[in-house]
C-alpha cells in the first residue's frame, strides 16, 4: 500500500508502489511445492461442513458492519477495505494465504507447476469448481481478468503489482487509452497470459519473481466471465444479477444500507455453515456502536473516538478481538544535512520516545510500539534486530546524544513538520516535543502545514523531522516493503542512502533459496534499524467487537473483519 497509511480509525486507501521488487522466501524446491499443491484433495459441493458436531444455532446468519458503501466489487476496481470486507467472500482467486501468513494454499487452482527458469507459472485449475450459476470456471476466465486489470482503460488500482510481473505488462500498461487506442487490443494479447487448455492457466513473467506468488493470492486476480462483461459491460458489478462469481458465497442483495451474500451452491469446496453474511453499512462509529450494542449487528470495528470507552466496559471488554494489522508509522529524518546527518543523533531522538505511551495517548490503546521494521504478523519480523538502536531508553537516548558530538543548544530550533489538517499527525508533533523536552532537554520546533505544502516539502527534501509516515502492506511478504528505502525509492523521502542495504535488498529480491534470502532481508532490517533515517514507532492494532457465539473465526493480519479470510469456518452457536 502506499506510504504514509490511513490515519488510525481509518480505512486505509489501497495505493501503487510505484517501485515493486520481486522476491519471495518460496523459492527453496518451488517443484517440490508445486507438487505438494498439486496433491491437495478437491473438495465436491457435497462435502460437510467444517464445523460438523458443533452445536449451531438455527439461524446461520452473520451481520458484519461495514465502513462505508462499496464503490465496486468488481475484482479488478476494488481498492477499500469495506470493499475487499465482501469481495473476499464471493470471489476467488488461484492461491489463498495462510493463516500465518507463511505462505500460500490452493484456493482456485488445486495446484501449480513452475519453470526451471523460475519465470513461467503453470496453474492447474479445480476440475470441479464453478461460478454461482452452474458455468465451469475455466483457464480463459483468469487469462481475461489479468489482461484486464493490465489494460490501461480499466485504470484498476491493481494494475501496476500485476503489470510489473507479467511479461509485456509494463510495456501495455503505459500505453496511454486514448493516443494508443489502434495499439492496445494486440498489445494487451501480447501479454504473458495463456490457456494452455480449459483448466490450465499459465503465466509468463518478464523477470524471475518468487513473490508472484503473492499476486497469483490477491483478490484483484480473481476469475472474471468474458461473456458476463460483453452481455453486461461496465456495469456487471452492480446487480446481483449479473455480478457472477467464483466464491463461497454470492451476492444475492445490494442495497443503500446493507449487502447480502448467501452460499453460492456450486462452490467446489466445503459448503459454508453461515447461509449467510449480511454487510450492514454504518459510517458512523458512534452509530454503529449502538447497533451493536442493541444487537443489531454482530461484528464491528472499533474507532479511536469509541476505544476507551470499550475497554473500560464490563461487557463489551470481554468480546473484543485484537488482531495486529500489517501497518508500521515512524518518523522520517532528513539524513543528508546537518545536524541530523549524525546517526547518534538520529538515534538518541529515537531511543528518547517512549513507544508504549505514544500508543497509550494517541492511538488510544489500538498499536503495539514497534522498533523495527517489519510488523509483527508477518514473516521477517524480528523485533531484535539492530540490537537496541531504536529502543526506548531514556538512559541510552543521552548517552548516544553525549557521543554524538551535539549539544542540546544546537538541536533546539529543529523544525518537526507535519499536516495541520490531520489530528493524527498534530497529536504525534505534540508527543513528539514533549518527550524530547523532557528526556533529552530539547525544544524541537513543530511547524504545521496544509497538506499541499507538507506534500511538496517532503518531495522536495525541504524538512528537518516529518510525520508521521508509514507503509501498510499490498501483501505480506518483505518484498513489499523493503523498497521503500532504497536509494532509488521515490518514497524514500528523507534521502537514505546506504549501499549495503541495496545489495541486500536487491539481492534478495530474486534469491530462491528462502533461508538465505531470509538472511539477505534480516541484515537489511538491521541495517536500516541502526541507521536510523527514521524513528520507528506503532504498529497498529485492529480492534473488533464480535459477538460470543460468533465461532470458527480464524484471526489474521490481512483481515477486513475477524475472519475474512476464511468465511467458510465461521458459524453461530446457540444464542
Amino acid at each position: 500500500m502506499a506510504d504514509s497509511p490511513a490515519e488510525p480509525g481509518l480505512p486505509a486507501t489501497l495505493g501503487k508502489m510505484t517501485f515493486v521488487t520481486p522476491g519471495s522466501r518460496f523459492g527453496r524446491a518451488i517443484s517440490l511445492a508445486a507438487l505438494v499443491l498439486m496433491a491437495a484433495v478437491a473438495c465436491t459441493p457435497s462435502t460437510p461442513s467444517l464445523t460438523q458436531g458443533a452445536k449451531l444455532d438455527p439461524d446461520q446468519s452473520l451481520r458484519v458492519l461495514l465502513d462505508d458503501q462499496p464503490t465496486s466489487l468488481d475484482p479488478g476496481q476494488t481498492q477499500y477495505p469495506y470493499e475487499t470486507s465482501v469481495l473476499r467472500t464471493i470471489s476467488e482467486p488461484l492461491l489463498r494465504p495462510t493463516a500465518d501468513m507463511n505462505g500460500v494454499t490452493p484456493a482456485a487452482a488445486e495446484g501449480f507447476d513452475v519453470s526451471s527458469s523460475g519465470t513461467i507459472y503453470a496453474f492447474h485449475l479445480r476440475r470441479n469448481a464453478q461460478y454461482w450459476d452452474g458455468t465451469p470456471v475455466r483457464a480463459q476466465d483468469f487469462v481475461f481478468a489479468w489482461q484486464r486489470l493490465i489494460d490501461p482503460r480499466l485504470a484498476s488500482p491493481s494494475e501496476a503489482f500485476f503489470a510489473d510481473a507479467v511479461l509485456n505488462g509494463d510495456k501495455v500498461s503505459l500505453l496511454d487509452p486514448r493516443r494508443d487506442a489502434s495499439k492496445l487490443d494486440a498489445a494487451v494479447a501480447s501479454l504473458g497470459l495463456k490457456a494452455t487448455d480449459d483448466y490450465t492457466f499459465q503465466v509468463t513473467l518478464s523477470h524471475r519473481d518468487p513473490a508472484f506468488i503473492w499476486l497469483a493470492a490477491m483478490p484483484a486476480g480473481a476469475p472474471i466471465r468474458p461473456d458476463v462483461i460483453k452481455t453486461s459491460g461496465d456495469k456487471w458489478a452492480t446487480s446481483p444479477d449479473t455480478l457472477v462469481t467464483n466464491g463461497p458465497f454470492k451476492v444475492a442483495e445490494m442495497v443503500a444500507d446493507h449487502i447480502k451474500v448467501i452460499q453460492n451452491p456450486h462452490y467446489w469446496g466445503p459448503r459454508p455453515t453461515l447461509t449467510s453474511i449480511d454487510f450492514v453499512i454504518v459510517n458512523d462509529g458512534a452509530a454503529a456502536l449502538a447497533k451493536y450494542r442493541s444487537g443489531q449487528v454482530d461484528v464491528i470495528d472499533v474507532q479511536p473516538a469509541q476505544a476507551a470507552g470499550v475497554a473500560g466496559d464490563a461487557t463489551l471488554s470481554h468480546e473484543l478481538m485484537k488482531t495486529p494489522s500489517l501497518s508500521v508509522f515512524w518518523l522520517v529524518f532528513h539524513v543528508s544535512s546537518s545536524p541530523l546527518n549524525n546517526v547518534r543523533v538520529r538515534r538518541a531522538i529515537a531511543e528518547a520516545i517512549d513507544r508504549a505511551a505514544f500508543v497509550a495517548q494517541v492511538f488510544q490503546g489500538q498499536a503495539i510500539p514497534a522498533e523495527s521494521f517489519i510488523p509483527q504478523g508477518m514473516h521477517g519480523y524480528a523485533p531484535g534486530v539492530g540490537g537496541s538502536a531504536q529502543k526506548s531508553d531514556v538512559a541510552a537516548a543521552r548517552a548516544s546524544l553525549a557521543a554524538s558530538g551535539v549539544s542540546t543548544r544546537q538541536l533546539s530550533g529543529i523544525k518537526f513538520s507535519y499536516d495541520r489538517s490531520s489530528d493524527f499527525q498534530k497529536a504525534t508533533a505534540v508527543f513528539i516535543k514533549a518527550q524530547l523536552k523532557a528526556n533529552l532537554g530539547i525544544d524541537i520546533t513543530l511547524q504545521g502545514l496544509d497538506t499541499n505544502t507538507f506534500s511538496s516539502r517532503l518531495s522536495s527534501g525541504n524538512f528537518q523531522i516529518a510525520g508521521p509516515r508509514g507503509w501498510t502492506a499490498d501483501y505480506p511478504d518483505a518484498s513489499d516493503w523493503y523498497p521503500v528505502f532504497l536509494t532509488t525509492s521515490f518514497h524514500n523521502v528523507g534521502l537514505y542512502q546506504n549501499p549495503q542495504y541495496d545489495n541486500f535488498v536487491r539481492a534478495a529480491s530474486g534469491d530462491v533459496q528462502p533461508d538465505r534470502r531470509d538472511q539477505e532481508y534480516q541484515q537489511a532490517q538491521a541495517m536500516l534499524v541502526s541507521d536510523a533515517p527514521v524513528a520507528f514507532l506503532a504498529q497498529t492494532v485492529s480492534w473488533d467487537l464480535v459477538r460470543p457465539y460468533v465461532k470458527g473465526i480464524t484471526p489474521t493480519s490481512i483481515d477486513e473483519w475477524p475472519g475474512a479470510l476464511f468465511p467458510t469456518q465461521i458459524y453461530i452457536a446457540p444464542r
